[in-house]
């Protein structure tokens, strides 16, 4: 890169143009399901007890852990309190 711009191929002698591509876009994660989108929009509405118990379904058919983190989350957030539960 600190070389100087090539203008003409050493070898042929012929003119050389640049040629740019786009960047290549990487997703990371899993993409989402129906089922997370309708967590989401529960998350959104704030019904928190919705979400948990739909997040927490789907995280016992899918053994999804974040699922799992995620329904115990909402639970809390609809006052719920497994605090007193935990040993």
């Amino acid at each position: 890169m600190t070389e100087s711009v090539l203008t003409f191929c050493p070898q042929c002698k012929n003119p050389i143009s640049r040629v740019l591509f786009a960047p290549t876009v990487v997703i990371k994660g899993r993409p989402l399901t129906e089922t997370d989108r309708k967590i989401r929009d529960y998350e959104k509405e704030g019904k928190w007890s919705h979400a948990a118990e739909l997040a927490d379904k789907e995280a016992e058919k899918t053994k999804r852990e974040d699922l799992k983190n995620r329904a115990l989350e909402d639970y809390r957030k609809a006052g719920y309190n497994f605090d007193k539960y935990d040993t």
